[in-house]
C-alpha cells in the first residue's frame, strides 16, 4: 500500500507543477502580446500620420486645381488587421483605427478609375474627422 500512495502523491505533484508551468507560460505570452500590441499601434500611428500628410497634400493640390496620381499608403493596416483584433484589447482604439482606415480607403477608392479630383474632394471633406480620430487614438495609446 505505501507504494501506491507514493505513486498517487507523485502524480498529484506532477499535475500541480504542470499547472504552475502553464500559468507562467501564459503570463509571459500575455506580456509579449501587450508589447506587440504597443509596437503595432506605434507603427500604425506612423502610417496614419503619413496618410494625413498625404490627405493635406491632396487638399492643397485640389485648391490649386491640380491632381495627384498617388494614393494613401495603407499596406501595414491591410496586412495586420486580423492580428490587431487579436492583440489590441481596447475596443475604442480598434474602432478609431477602423474609422481612420475606412476614410483612407474611401479616398483611395476615389483615386482609382481616373477620378483623381474626386479623391481630393473626399480628402478635403474627411481630413478634419481623420485628424480628430488620430488625436483621440494617440491619447488612448497610453492605456495599452
Amino acid at each position: 500500500m505505501p507504494e501506491s500512495w507514493v505513486a498517487i502523491i507523485a502524480v498529484i505533484i506532477a499535475f500541480i507543477l504542470g499547472m504552475v508551468v502553464e500559468r507562467i507560460k501564459r503570463c509571459w505570452e500575455k506580456g509579449d502580446q501587450k508589447k506587440y500590441a504597443k509596437k503595432l499601434l506605434q507603427l500604425l500611428c506612423e502610417e496614419i500620420g503619413k496618410g494625413i500628410e498625404r490627405c493635406e497634400h491632396f487638399v492643397n493640390l485640389r485648391e490649386q486645381n491640380k491632381i495627384s496620381f498617388s494614393r494613401i499608403y495603407t499596406g501595414l493596416w491591410d496586412s495586420c488587421k486580423s492580428r490587431s483584433l487579436e492583440t489590441i484589447e481596447n475596443l475604442e482604439v480598434l474602432h478609431l483605427l477602423h474609422q481612420i482606415h475606412c476614410r483612407f480607403d474611401l479616398i483611395n477608392f476615389n483615386m482609382e478609375g481616373k477620378k483623381f479630383g474626386v479623391g481630393g474632394a473626399f480628402a478635403k471633406q474627411y481630413i478634419n474627422e481623420i485628424k480628430t480620430n488620430y488625436s483621440s487614438l494617440k491619447s488612448k495609446m497610453d492605456m495599452i
